[in-house]
């Protein structure tokens, strides 16, 4: 009976550790497909972007965004399913919570700040990835 335990603690722990964590799973570059704009019950969506936008994400914590011939690089951290974003100073610029990540497609959720004056405002963005890499 202990024997059997054991071995259902290990197989159990196996299976965990298999699991890859979002900070690894981001490492790569990535292709934004398309965005979706909410802002109190307006909505928004773009698919097929005018120009290429995408994400490398390295394993040092630097992000490259390119599109248009030109790139920005920031620095960034994953905590849980927290993706933030940094200026060049560490000021924390962007906070995207990260509602699903796989080996092919990222989706990522930013809460940004109302437009006008009031209370019981909802303004969001959903953003679309495809793995390049």
């Amino acid at each position: 009976m202990v024997k059997t335990g054991i071995i259902f603690c290990f197989i159990l722990g196996l299976l965990y550790s298999c699991d890859t964590s979002t900070e690894q799973k981001i490492i790569g570059e990535w292709k934004l497909d398309s965005a979706y704009y909410h802002y109190n019950q307006f909505n928004f969506s773009s698919q097929g972007w005018h120009q290429d936008e995408r994400y490398t994400y390295l394993p040092a914590g630097e992000v490259i965004t390119s599109a248009v011939n030109s790139s920005v690089r920031n620095q960034y951290s994953v905590k849980d399913n927290q993706l933030n974003y940094f200026d060049g100073n560490g000021e924390l610029v962007n906070v995207y919570e990260v509602l699903s990540i796989n080996a092919e497609n990222m989706v990522l959720r930013m809460e940004k700040k109302p437009i006008f004056k009031g209370e019981n405002q909802n303004r969001f963005e959903v953003r679309y990835f495809s793995k390049m890499d």
